[in-house]
């Protein structure tokens, strides 16, 4: 593969990992709401954390390249662009109107649904934009959704545990929640790891082993055995030790998304 190649897809990562921090952190805001007690400072933090990494999704849009012809993607329509770059920019003024609400003491359930079904939209635009054919374009969404919901929960629950270092007479439930999401998302991403290179869609025995087992150990292994551990901790409430082991997953999961991106824009692997 030409380096060029390689090069050019570093901007689609950089647009997956931003917008997948927004899309999943919002989404686990939501799940919380419906689901569980938290705080309104975490919720208002985290949803305006999240309109910021939405804004930075837009600017990175703005930034990205035209595929080359040897690309894995296909250049999108300059009517999917625009209307990709504005879902990216009403998720954001939709988190900072749900901050607002949030702030004034409501839950904002209605604003929040609205919000996370335009960021889920935004990425199901970009996968239908970029791929050349309609299976593809289904493979990718779902990649995206998954890098989103397990990056963005991964994000959310770290922000969490911090909560509890403040406020330490709060239940644990809601990390437990968002700790068995993002355990279920990684088991998600480990079986399909393994329907695609069962297909022949994945990395290894294809030129790419050494990256894809990279994916495979640090992006879906290790944050798997780190996310039961941090549950575990959690509901031992040692939120200390739950904190760091969660700091530590983002980190993992990050790594796994940015492989994850690269091996499929830079080569056209599902990982």
């Amino acid at each position: 593969m030409p380096i060029e190649t390689v090069a050019r897809s570093l901007s689609f990562i950089n647009w997956v990992v931003v917008s997948g921090l927004a899309a999943g952190s919002l989404a686990a805001i939501l799940l919380l709401t419906h689901r569980s007690e938290s705080t309104r400072g975490y919720r208002g933090f985290t949803v305006f954390a999240a309109g910021g990494w939405a804004f930075l999704a837009w600017l990175a849009d703005g930034a990205l390249p035209i595929p080359s012809a040897d690309a894995p993607i296909v250049a999108a329509s300059p009517e999917i662009d625009a209307l990709r770059r504005l879902l990216l920019v009403g998720v954001a003024c939709l988190a900072t109107l749900w901050t607002l609400q949030i702030a004034r003491g409501g839950d904002g359930r209605l604003v929040g649904l609205v919000t996370v079904s335009t960021a889920i939209s935004a990425l199901i635009v970009a996968a239908f934009g970029w791929s050349p054919t309609p299976l593809r374009a289904v493979a990718l969404a779902l990649q995206l959704l998954l890098l989103a919901a397990v990056t963005g929960g991964s994000f959310a629950a770290m922000v969490l545990a911090h909560w509890y270092l403040v406020t330490p007479k709060l239940p644990e439930a809601p990390l437990l929640l968002l700790s068995r999401t993002v355990g279920t998302g990684i088991a998600v991403q480990l079986l399909l790891f393994l329907l695609w290179q069962i297909a022949g869609l994945g990395g290894i025995g294809a030129g790419w082993d050494f990256f894809a087992i990279l994916r495979l150990v640090i992006g879906l292994i290790f944050p798997a055995l780190l996310s039961y551990a941090g549950w575990r901790t959690a509901k031992a409430r040692s939120m200390e030790s739950a904190t760091g082991l969660l700091y530590i997953g983002l980190g993992a999961v990050t790594t796994g998304t940015i492989l994850a991106a690269g091996l499929f824009f830079g080569a056209g692997i599902l990982v």
